[in-house]
């Protein structure tokens, strides 16, 4: 066997014993067991084509649930809110049973976000608070972040964990309280409540 055959059989086993030594190093941290379940070798989902009728029934009723939903509170509503209750319906669709898209979680998750939001509000804009809310656009902010770790310790302790309900507690900590920015919202979950109940036996999970 020729020199430059040995140093190339040596360098080749060098070689293989540093990836080896590397893939082990990865594997005593876990992170390769952890992109393996994170990550998937698909770019679309297999069930898709096996499925697709569902998949797009689905996604015409999400569509047509919002479009239902934001007649409540598009023009009254700000975009934190809009979007907590946009993050419902695609979790409601997507994956109806899963534990975030339980009628006690959706319901519930929500109202104690509005409840939460609602008192944040009319203590930071009565009419001893508003001036220094106003002008004091950190303090205000800190608060805001205040109502999104109080809402998950709330919703972990009642049952109702369901995260797109943070953007209602933010949406109403950001603004002045109204009457009818509230009850927009209370009829907004009682569409999602009732379009939840009456289609359950249509909906499939698509995750």
């Amino acid at each position: 066997m020729s020199d430059e055959e040995t140093q190339g059989g040596e360098s080749d086993s060098l070689s293989q014993s540093g990836q080896s030594l590397e893939h082990e190093a990865w594997n005593r941290q876990g992170i390769l067991e952890l992109l393996r379940q994170e990550s998937s070798p698909h770019l679309f989902d297999p069930k898709f084509r096996r499925h697709y009728r569902q998949y797009i029934f689905q996604a015409v009723l999400a569509t047509v649930t919002m479009v239902i939903v934001l007649l409540f509170v598009d023009s009254l509503a700000t975009a934190a809110i809009a979007a907590g209750l946009g993050s419902s319906v695609i979790g409601i669709f997507i994956n109806p049973s899963g534990p975030t898209a339980r009628l006690r979680a959706v319901v519930g998750g929500h109202t104690m976000a509005l409840l939460i939001g609602s008192a944040l509000s009319l203590i930071l804009f009565s009419s001893s608070m508003e001036s220094f809310t106003v002008s004091h656009t950190e303090f205000h902010t800190l608060i805001m972040a205040i109502s999104v770790g109080l809402l998950m310790l709330v919703m972990a302790v009642t049952d109702t964990e369901h995260p797109p309900a943070a953007g209602i507690a933010i949406g109403m900590t950001s603004r002045e309280w109204t009457p009818e920015v509230f009850g927009a919202i209370l009829g907004a979950l009682v569409v999602l409540a009732v379009i939840k109940i009456v289609l359950r036996r249509h909906l499939h999970d698509l995750l």
